[in-house]
């Protein structure tokens, strides 16, 4: 079983163009791409049906609706052409281990951390359902899935307008909300600053003496295992590398590395590749620029500095770009991360083969 996070059946992270004789040459096997959209629809069912529950925009639960209602239908529809066909293709009864951690991590949150989070993954996840559906449309292997493919690509296509509408309005709701909370905060701080004389007087409480130094705040360059996992992976010269799918984390409380999901075809074909977390670099956006022939302009430099810390002081570090020192060939290449229940399961055929 495997247990990379982040990874949707249909989703990288960009938006995908390919031309007709690209789309011929890398459509997908009929079996991959059945088992893909069963899977895919599953999780728009499933992650629509908690938009409507805990989504705290009104137009995110409408979109949620929506895509419940949708999904359920191509995904009927899709059973009834495997069924008619007698297509050679397994249909899973229930989501992957990719999926349900997807569905799991929607399910820890609410509210506007919510609505950007299902929104941002519905926006990848149609860029991605559309170029494979463009794809098997184009070059696949059965005329009756490819027609249907065809049929159905408009309505995806409405689905992507749509969820970047809402992305943008939602992004939106939150720097609005973000403005609000640094004026309550600084309203907070003095209300508190007007207190310390008071709580000097109050009599002290015997507390229970602890050794524990705890955290009190984030700093600008920590992160968060939600914050980096999904997120791309680019070597210097921009090309993508992949996504993070995973950390891995010690029992002595160390990042020892981060799964990056490499290579394949809109996540078919896809292997994982553990890299050592120190290898990674953060860079902002605007470091990341070319911006030479400005070097000796003030105003230029105070402009990066001040990206810079907006990107630092950002919870989703948005404009912070990772960066490994590789190159996509050399990643490819690299051996796959072996999961403790692949090794298990490894183990366990040796001994029957001893035995």
């Amino acid at each position: 079983m495997r247990r990379d996070i982040i990874a949707m059946a249909v989703g990288l992270s960009a938006p995908i163009f390919l031309s007709s004789a690209a789309l011929a040459a890398q459509a997908p096997m009929t079996a991959d791409f059945v088992q893909t959209v069963a899977i895919s629809d599953m999780f728009e069912i499933e992650s629509g049906q908690l938009a409507t529950d805990k989504a705290g925009n009104a137009d995110v639960k409408s979109f949620g609706q929506h895509m419940v209602d949708d999904h359920t239908k191509t995904s009927k529809q899709l059973k009834a052409l495997v069924n008619d066909e007698e297509i050679k293709a397994e249909l899973p009864t229930k989501l992957d281990a990719e999926h349900q951690a997807k569905l799991d991590k929607l399910k820890g949150i609410s509210g506007g951390q919510f609505d950007k989070s299902y929104i941002q993954s519905q926006v990848d996840a149609h860029e991605k359902a559309v170029a494979l559906f463009e794809s098997y449309a184009a070059a696949g292997e059965n005329d009756e899935l490819k027609e249907w493919a065809g049929d159905t690509l408009p309505t995806l296509k409405d689905h992507l307008k749509e969820a970047k509408s809402l992305s943008a309005k939602v992004d939106q709701m939150a720097a609005n909300d973000t403005n609000k909370a640094d004026d309550g905060a600084m309203r907070d701080d003095s209300a508190m600053a007007m207190n310390d004389d008071d709580a000097k007087d109050a009599k002290a409480k015997p507390v229970q003496k602890s050794n524990i130094k705890y955290v009190t705040r984030q700093a600008p360059t920590d992160w968060t295992a939600e914050a980096l996992i999904g997120r791309t992976v680019e070597n210097s010269n921009g090309d993508n590398l992949g996504e993070i799918n995973n950390v891995i984390i010690n029992e002595k409380g160390d990042v020892v590395a981060v799964v990056i999901g490499v290579g394949g075809f809109l996540s078919i074909g896809e292997k994982n590749v553990g890299v050592p977390f120190d290898e990674l670099d953060f860079k902002t956006a605007a470091a990341m620029r070319d911006r030479s022939d400005n070097a000796s302009d003030r105003e230029t430099k105070a402009e990066q500095k001040a990206d810079e810390a907006a990107a630092r002081f950002d919870t989703e570090h948005a404009d912070i770009r990772i960066v490994l020192n590789t190159t996509k060939e050399d990643l490819e290449a690299a051996p796959s991360f072996a999961w403790l229940d692949d090794q298990d399961s490894k183990n366990a055929k040796r001994e029957r083969v001893v035995q």
